[in-house]
């Protein structure tokens, strides 16, 4: 960041000596054309002079012998011509008069008040040659037009006026008209007009660039000969790389360019050496920790690590190792509070079958046939919770009932302690693989004993029939069915399901714990259905101060 305006600069720099070199090498070929491009500009001026002097002679018929008097002088002159108001020749020094012009745009434009014109090159039908001609208002005794004079140049006698100029040997000078046409070069053809358009009106002339199969590379300079009518194309092959024009914009940008590049490289590696690479290592070992492999030691591996990093690192080592030594005692406590946890509901299991063993003593002291019933009721209560306690001391996960087994555990109970076998009553489950709170287990197994009592008391008669206990994630809910293929009952009787009362009420109490939804369908003769929605997210305990 230091170096970079020392190198912007220096870029900036590098352009303003392009655009010098540019106008150097254009000035260069300008300078070596200024002599001939002179002799031309003097032809012309003196073509001008002599239309002024011979204008009368002209108009009085007399162009033969003007132009025999001028052409010893001039060999550039290839014809001499008066065209009257209706632009035909009453007046030609080589040819027929009666003649139309072949340049009537030149024509209109004496016609509206230009003293004199310049044409662009053109085929003479008499010379039979390539000439620029040069033509000047003629007027009457009253200022109006009457006509015009015009001397015809050959293109090849200007040519040769420019070869006889002294130019180096890889220069060519040659001359085009507006149009882009080329005479007198073995480089070019015919020119762009744009380029003749960007020339027009420069004194100082354009350069551009042009390619060559032979020569390669060519600075063309077009620059206008004293009007828009003729230009000169000044030509040489351009510099090579190794020139002046070239090495001095490389030196003016490479050396900063250079340094630059030496700076970065160098702050490159002392930063990759001094600090990159060791706060890899850093990264590394932070990912090992972060994965709880505290007991990893960095030994001597930032022995060579800069002092700041190397006390970094050390600090990091014992951060690991006071981590180490406070998990190990974590997991300790985990696993007494695990095993003590384990060893309540163990306990409370075996209280639990205590008491089931005292009500089934009491069951047969009774003879009461509905205190009975009420006994086994309850017993059947009690053993359900004593699987949830079972089932929660098994299990590796306290917090978590895995209710598969657990269910399958109940069912199987349910079936021997209701005497589903002895009734001809078939108990089925389809239970998914889910994981639920302890928290909700116990009242998920009291709300399908209560449901599966009902359906033993009331679903069937002789015959026995079937129970299916289902219990399936649905979106975001879980869905517990225990259907049943006995009597059924009309809908409106469906709420109270032929119970005596108690187990609706139950489980309308288990619903609500389990923020469920609890709903009972059936018909006459298609069985009976109780179905428990619950929501699959439990909710979040409120902790208070108290």
């Amino acid at each position: 960041m230091a170096l970079t305006p020392i190198l912007i600069f220096a870029g900036f720099r590098t352009y303003l000596n392009a655009q010098d070199s540019r106008a150097d090498r254009r000035n260069m070929l300008v300078e070596i054309a200024d002599r001939a491009l002179d002799e031309i500009e003097q032809v012309l001026s003196t073509v001008d002079t002599l239309q002024q002097i011979y204008s009368a002679d002209i108009v009085a018929g007399r162009c033969k012998r003007v132009f025999e008097d001028i052409a010893p002088r001039m060999p550039q002159l290839s014809n001499v011509a008066y065209f009257n108001e209706e632009n035909v020749t009453e007046c030609i020094a080589l040819g027929e008069v009666g003649g139309s012009t072949v340049q009537p745009a030149a024509m209109e434009q004496l016609r509206q008040g230009q003293m004199s014109v310049r044409t662009d090159a053109f085929y003479g039908p008499h010379s039979q040659a390539w000439v620029f001609s040069t033509l000047r208002r003629v007027n009457d005794v009253d200022g109006e037009y009457a006509g015009a004079i015009s001397f015809a140049l050959q293109t090849e006698g200007i040519i040769r006026t420019l070869q006889l100029t002294n130019l180096p040997d890889d220069v060519e000078l040659a001359i085009s008209d507006g149009e882009g046409q080329i005479f007198g070069s073995s480089r070019f053809v015919e020119l762009p007009l744009e380029w003749i358009r960007l020339a027009t009106g420069d004194d100082d002339g354009e350069l551009f660039v042009a390619q060559d199969d032979d020569l390669g590379s060519l600075d063309v300079v077009v620059r206008a000969i004293v009007d828009d009518r003729m230009y000169a194309i000044i030509s040489r092959p351009s510099p090579g790389l190794f020139s002046e024009f070239t090495l001095e914009p490389i030196e003016t940008v490479g050396i900063p360019l250079l340094s630059f590049s030496l700076a970065l490289v160098a702050a490159w590696l002392a930063v990759d050496g001094l600090v990159l690479k060791w706060l890899a290592r850093l990264r590394r070992l932070a990912l090992i920790y972060g994965e709880g492999h505290y007991n990893f030691r960095i030994g001597d591996e930032f022995e060579n690590a800069p002092d700041e990093i190397a006390n970094f690192a050390t600090t990091f080592d014992g951060m690991a190792n006071r981590i180490a030594e406070r998990d190990a005692k974590l997991r300790s406590a985990i696993a007494t509070r695990d095993a003590a946890v384990k060893e309540i509901h163990h306990r409370v299991k075996n209280n639990l079958q205590i008491v089931a063993s005292f009500l089934n003593l009491q069951r047969r002291q009774v003879e009461d046939p509905n205190a009975r019933e009420v006994i086994s009721a309850a017993r059947h209560r009690i053993d359900a919770l004593s699987i949830v306690h079972q089932t929660l001391y098994q299990h590796e996960r306290l917090e978590t009932v895995h209710m598969q087994p657990f269910l399958e555990a109940l069912l199987s109970h349910l079936a021997g302690a209701l005497g589903m076998g002895e009734s001809g009553v078939d108990i089925q489950s389809d239970i998914a693989d889910i994981d639920r709170p302890a928290d909700d287990a116990i009242p998920v197994a009291l709300f399908i004993l209560e449901a599966v009592t009902n359906a033993m008391k009331y679903a069937f008669g002789d015959d026995g029939g079937t129970i299916t206990v289902r219990l399936q994630e649905a979106g975001d809910e879980i869905v517990l069915q225990i259907i049943d293929d006995g009597f059924g009952a009309e809908q409106s009787d469906a709420d109270n399901n032929g119970s005596t009362g108690l187990g609706s009420r139950l489980m309308t109490a288990f619903a609500k714990q389990l923020r469920g939804t609890l709903s009972q369908t059936s018909k006459p003769g298609e069985g009976f259905v109780v179905e428990l929605r619950m929501p699959k997210e439990t909710a979040e305990k409120k902790v208070g101060n108290f």
